[in-house]
């Protein structure tokens, strides 16, 4: 298994910033180049079809839903990896409230590099934008 790690130190409470990347079903409110978000459900179990660019479409599901962390693993989508679980985070680090991401994926040699750069990327264009938004405030 292949691991990433993404963090992001923001100026803000850990609940604020809770308040905006943990609900499960609002990840377009600070996950760029999410075009749609249709979420069934509630808590572990529910699931969210997201829409980015040029059409990909990927299913997440919840599982598992814990104070200030929530793991999911996609279900459906083209990628290049398999395996997919997910965790977003938020903790409190030496006074500083900090976004976490860690994922871990199956991939082969072929593919690991572009993998990792790519969720590593992703991850932090989310947790740049959702810093600006919690630091605006």
């Amino acid at each position: 298994m292949t691991t990433i790690t993404v963090t992001k130190h923001v100026k803000c409470s850990p609940q604020d910033a809770w308040q905006l990347i943990g609900p499960f079903e609002n990840i377009h409110l600070w996950f760029p180049g999410i075009l749609d978000n249709k979420t069934k459900g509630q808590g572990v179990g529910a699931t969210r079809q997201i829409t980015m660019a040029e059409d990909a479409v990927f299913v997440d599901e919840l599982t598992n839903l814990n104070n200030l962390e929530y793991s999911y693993k996609i279900i459906a989508g083209e990628l290049p990896f398999t395996d997919y679980l997910g965790t977003v985070s938020v903790s409190e680090e030496n006074g500083n409230t900090q976004l976490n991401y860690h994922a871990t994926i199956n991939v082969s040699d072929e593919n690991k590099t572009s993998s990792v750069e790519f969720l590593t990327a992703i991850y932090n264009s989310a947790f740049e934008n959702a810093k600006l938004q919690l630091e605006s405030d």
